[in-house]
């Protein structure tokens, strides 16, 4: 990113401080449980994989075939939003880009849950959502020096709004992200949506649909 521009922008540095500020805040009021271990994790584990074993079922079905990948980005309105701001504010674009910077984790979680593997599906799941918000945590790092240059900040304050970007992100996707629930960005949203009515199967086919 072209971070001096914003240097001769004020009207953006003061728009992006209380930003700053109000992440910093939501870190301090947030609740302990955010970042701590779901005391009911066996029986969220132990649901999810009833899911999982659906959506084996659904892989198998002759003649299903996973439809060919595409992405939207950070899902959220996150990527939407950036692109918007980017194309109604031009010096927003030439400070930031068109896409937030962290959108190719974004890009490759997306991989991971459109072909949406069952077997110990459970623990890969988790782990895609891990490193989506390691990528995004280490992209935001990368970048903590010059955006707090030019924003005035600590580089301590940078760090832990991204933290807590990348925790929220995190949270969402395990919340929201579990299979055969019909949303579409659920585990192997590039397979059918799953049936309550098993049929014949055979091995499934990876191979992207024409």
């Amino acid at each position: 990113m072209a971070l001096a521009v914003l240097a001769d922008q004020p009207y953006l540095i003061s728009m992006m401080k209380p930003c700053i500020q109000a992440i910093l805040m939501m870190a301090a009021l947030a609740p302990a449980g955010l970042v701590a271990q779901n005391p009911i994790e066996e029986i969220v584990e132990a649901l999810e994989d009833q899911q999982m074993q659906r959506l084996a079922v659904e892989q198998r079905r002759i003649g299903i075939s996973i439809d060919a990948f595409n992405s939207d980005g950070c899902s959220g309105g996150m990527s939407s939003a950036w692109s918007y701001l980017s194309d109604t504010l031009p010096d927003f674009a030439r400070y930031a880009g068109d896409k937030p910077p962290w959108e190719q984790c974004c890009v490759a979680h997306d991989r991971l849950y459109w072909r949406g593997e069952t077997e110990n599906g459970f623990a890969k799941r988790k782990r895609a959502d891990a490193e989506l918000r390691q990528c995004v945590k280490h992209t935001g790092r990368e970048q903590g020096d010059e955006i707090a240059k030019v924003l005035g900040l600590p580089k301590q304050d940078i760090i832990e709004a991204i933290d807590l970007t990348a925790e929220l992100m995190y949270q969402a996707v395990r919340i929201g992200g579990a299979p055969c629930t019909g949303l579409p960005w659920r585990w192997g949203h590039g397979w059918p949506g799953c049936s309550d009515d098993p049929q014949p199967a055979s091995p499934p086919t990876v191979e992207a649909r024409n």
